[in-house]
């Protein structure tokens, strides 16, 4: 019969940060809300040590950001095949990423698009088809 295994609380324990400055995350930031504004001008947020953070997801949600105060993720210069950096520039621009020891993963980002909309701005009309 297989093992039984001792119930698992998935709350997360460690720390939520809201920086609204540069910021180095540490391991136990699961969770980050950054802010980038004029007051604060474009901020980075670096991501912790891929090889202490392996085994867990980081959720970084945009609170504030444009165009011009961004937010960028980066990774410390250690991960393997890092594709650069990401860049949210919109409020609730997204990233999740997971650490494998290795490499960090971008399990999802997701961003803004400039300039597209993804319905109509305005009605159409159409007249009536005529039979003949």
């Amino acid at each position: 019969m297989p093992e039984k295994r001792p119930f698992q609380d998935h709350t997360v324990m460690d720390k939520f940060v809201a920086p609204v400055a540069d910021y180095q995350m540490v391991v136990g930031d699961r969770v980050v809300r950054p802010s980038a504004s004029p007051a604060t001008g474009a901020i980075t947020i670096s991501l912790p040590p891929v090889d202490d953070a392996a085994g867990y997801f980081y959720s970084i949600v945009a609170r504030d950001a444009d165009g011009t105060n961004t937010i960028t993720i980066q990774d410390l210069d250690e991960s393997e095949c890092w594709k650069g950096d990401i860049t949210l520039n919109g409020v609730c621009d997204a990233a999740l990423l997971f650490s494998d020891g290795l490499k960090w993963h971008r399990v999802t980002v997701d961003t803004t698009f400039s300039g597209t909309t993804f319905g109509p701005t305005t009605l159409a009309t159409t007249a009536a088809p005529t039979t003949g």
